[in-house]
């Protein structure tokens, strides 16, 4: 009865459109007092308890300087380095926003940021020279989603903390993944540039405009190699590396850039702040109900169940790839984190998985959920830079995106030493 009462409550408040973290939060709260006779006030402490976290304080830490380094002129400039690089390829804009959507994952950490950042300054640059806008709004789309695979990224931050596993040892994880995918979906923009190469104008190699965007873009890049190098050489935690982190972005776009001031340093903390609380009435809330869930015994079940109808790892792989990618289409990425990561993580250890490896598997899972409908945020927020419909960035060329995505992910499960082999640099 308990059991049906907490997904019962939890389903009907979702399907009747409240948010995700209110329905976690009566989906626990409604069985903790009906059924287990608890008072508020022990509710209250278990939300708090939950938040009441050193290693939490690096989400906002992480999206404040992300807002710093993009308003502060950071993002612009890779923009400009990427396409010094890269852009002369056929198709090269689309890779451009892939490649600079894994630069600035490297500063943000978040999806959104990406899209909102790179997309702001691509878009125009791409409809200047001829692509369709379709095709431009699926590659933003889809290239905001290495927000979240390229380290830092908050979604790591919430699966080392919900399950144990060395926030570092995730973000080295990512690396390889996340080049992997930006990549493979590279060689899709550069066929589709090779098939429109008469409406697409290109531009020309420019070693002189390459220098002056590597000199331009040094201080962008300095950052997380500041961030990561001072983790991974244990000069400090990934939280008080978010600390460094805002006040590099301060310094850089206070004095190095100039394009800050104190207007533009007051709405991006507001923004942080309310971005920052939503996360963690989400962690709260999740924490909270999976509270419940283990008064229950509703992990071990799962994972007999899991157990039972996979024989081996590959079978596992294909029960939950399909699990999560349904999730990620429905679910926004940090609460299907903190709810799934302490369920499935034990299983996937019968399986002999690495805890690294299956985090940064489920990560670029739910990743690809945010770039597919009904609720992909990552569709939306691309739309809504063009004002134009989410329909308008569903197209044949997000699925190919998907497909790319898709096949990266199975090839790094096939082989988690590529996942794997940075981590165990520092061992």
């Amino acid at each position: 009865m308990l059991i049906a009462t907490i997904f019962g409550v939890f389903f009907v408040l979702v399907f009747a459109g409240l948010p995700i973290s209110f329905s976690l939060a009566l989906g626990a709260i409604v069985p903790l007092v009906v059924f287990k006779n608890m008072t508020m006030a022990v509710v209250i402490q278990k939300f708090f308890t939950s938040t009441n976290s050193y290693g939490m304080m690096a989400i906002p830490f992480f999206m404040i300087a992300g807002g710093l380094l993009d308003k502060g002129g950071v993002s612009k400039r890779l923009v400009n380095l990427a396409n010094a690089l890269i852009g002369w390829l056929p198709g090269g804009l689309a890779v451009v926003v892939f490649l600079a959507s894994a630069f600035f994952g490297a500063i943000s950490g978040s999806a959104v940021a990406t899209v909102v950042a790179i997309g702001s300054i691509m878009l125009p640059s791409m409809k200047e020279e001829g692509y369709d806008y379709r095709f431009t709004l699926s590659t933003i789309a889809s290239a905001g989603y290495l927000g979240v695979i390229v380290p830092p990224s908050i979604p790591m931050v919430l699966y080392g903390l919900s399950t144990g596993v060395s926030v570092g040892d995730v973000f080295l994880g990512g690396f390889i993944p996340g080049f992997m995918l930006a990549s493979g979906m590279s060689i899709y923009a550069v066929g589709y540039g090779i098939v429109h190469r008469h409406e697409i104008r290109r531009r020309t190699f420019s070693v002189k405009e390459l220098a002056r965007a590597i000199v331009d873009s040094v201080w962008a890049m300095v950052m997380p190699a500041i961030v990561l190098g001072g983790i991974y050489g244990g000069v400090f935690t990934p939280t008080e590396a978010a600390a460094v982190a805002v006040v590099y972005g301060l310094i850089v776009g206070l004095f190095v850039y100039k394009e800050l001031n104190l207007k533009l340093i007051f709405k991006i903390m507001r923004s942080s702040v309310l971005t920052s609380a939503m996360i963690m009435f989400v962690c709260a809330a999740a924490s909270c109900f999976a509270y419940v869930l283990a008064l229950e015994s509703i992990p071990t079940q799962i994972a007999d169940f899991m157990v039972s109808i996979c024989s081996n790892q590959f079978q596992f792989w294909i029960v939950v790839t399909i699990f999560l990618l349904i999730v990620g289409m429905v679910m926004d990425t940090p609460p299907a984190i903190l709810i799934l990561s302490p369920l499935l993580t034990p299983v996937a250890a019968r399986f002999e998985i690495n805890p690294v490896v299956f985090g940064v598997i489920m990560i670029i899972n739910l990743g690809i959920g945010m770039v597919t409908p009904p609720v992909g945020m990552n569709m939306f927020v691309a739309a809504g830079l063009a004002k134009v419909k989410a329909s308008d960035v569903i197209t044949r060329h997000l699925w190919a995106y998907v497909i790319c995505s898709t096949l990266i992910m199975i090839i790094l499960m096939a082989f988690p030493q590529l996942i794997l082999f940075l981590p165990s640099l520092g061992k």
